[in-house]
């Protein structure tokens, strides 16, 4: 997951300091000497969770493990402040409440973080309204409004960087994709060569070999010489014939490091990766190669989505006949996860593939093993 606030975490941060500010300087003109620390206290904390909620990925960020109940404490604070300060001076405070709205489109849905503003705000009017005595409700009307329009626009950004995050997806895996077919379209090319320069080629090479040889036997004196250097050089261009013919058979497909690669391409650059692939691993089958792809796409996205990791690696190897792909990073699950879609999706690819998936665990993170039949290239 990308930063979700950007400009709009900065703008928050300056709303901040001026509700801020102003609140300290109408506190001196209404209330001059007399301690104000408890207010400065509140002030501050409030900001610095903002601060901290609005971080990338980050245990104490909106999607962390501890973001909700921070989330929840700097609510407390803004209605710690709205209970201490004199109510007929600071109508302005509720702008604290706008702030935090435009965090919850990224920890919930849209529906729910509405249906929560709706709660703040006429909890908020109720205490406004005992504390002066006198109806709000016009204003109550329009600082709800407020909230529900940074609620909508944070929703709007929300969902404009998830369709962003996914199509640099498919970006990467139509490049990947694209890598594999032109890797298929030159092995079949390359197979069609060399399976005319083995049939044709090679067979009249053998036939003339096999006259030549003949010929050796029904000459004499100086024909004869010539006619068994010709023997020797027909023996060595078929020899020659057939270890091209291996040769292109042989590096004919993709390794699966090459594979991989532009798939790291449009990564965040927070998200580090350490590859540990052996240039020699070669991707024989394109239909095998194409479901590995979108498992190590799926693996990728679960990592910067769910587990807030700064680091994560991609290790391979082949042991008796079998491509092994361990796949883990240095970031952390929910207590209760559970397998989703995307888990389901692999080990139904891999089904496909004469494969399996082992989940396991890497300290904190999920450690993903996928095993599948390594595909020998044709060298015959």
């Amino acid at each position: 997951m990308k930063t979700k606030f950007d400009f709009a975490a900065l703008a928050g941060v300056l709303t901040w300091l001026m509700v801020y500010g102003i609140s300290i300087f109408i506190l001196q003109r209404v209330q001059p000497g007399q301690s104000q620390w408890l207010i400065h206290l509140l002030f501050l904390i409030y900001g610095g969770l903002f601060i901290v909620l609005t971080r990338e990925q980050s245990d104490f960020g909106l999607r962390g493990r501890f973001g909700p109940p921070l989330l929840i404490l700097q609510l407390l604070l803004a209605f710690a402040l709205l209970c201490l300060l004199p109510g007929r001076y600071f109508e302005f405070l509720p702008i604290l409440t706008v702030i935090w709205a435009a965090m919850l489109p990224f920890v919930m849905r849209t529906v729910q973080a509405m249906l929560i503003v709706i709660i703040v705000v006429v909890s908020w009017f109720i205490i406004v309204a005992w504390q002066s005595g006198n109806t709000v409700w016009i204003t109550a009307l329009l600082y709800g409004s407020f909230h529900l329009f940074a609620v909508l626009v944070q929703s709007s950004t929300r969902d404009a960087e998830k369709a962003k995050e996914e199509l640099e997806q498919k970006h990467q895996q139509l490049q990947a994709t694209q890598q594999l077919l032109q890797a298929a379209s030159r092995q079949s090319e390359r197979t069609r060569i060399a399976r005319n320069l083995h049939d044709v080629v090679g067979h009249h090479l053998t036939a003339l070999t096999i006259q030549l040889q003949v010929a050796s036997h029904i000459t004499q004196g100086k024909a004869k010489i010539q006619v068994d250097k010709c023997h020797q050089l027909a023996k060595l261009l078929l020899s020659d014939v057939r270890e091209a013919v291996s040769t292109m058979r042989q590096y004919a497909g993709v390794t699966l490091l090459d594979a991989i690669t532009p798939l790291l391409a449009l990564l965040p650059e927070r998200l580090g990766v350490k590859l540990q692939i052996p240039p020699d691993i070669m991707l024989n089958d394109l239909h095998q190669a194409q479901h590995l792809l979108c498992m190590v796409q799926e693996a990728i996205s679960n990592s910067l989505k769910h587990s807030g990791a700064s680091q994560i690696y991609l290790i391979a190897s082949v042991k008796l006949q079998q491509l092994q792909l361990v796949i883990y990073d240095n970031g952390s699950l929910a207590p209760h996860w559970q397998p989703g879609n995307g888990i389901k999706g692999m080990q139904e690819r891999l089904a496909e593939c004469g494969g399996h998936l082992q989940l396991g665990k890497q300290q904190q993170a999920i450690q993903l093993t996928i095993t599948l039949p390594y595909i020998e290239g044709d060298n015959a």
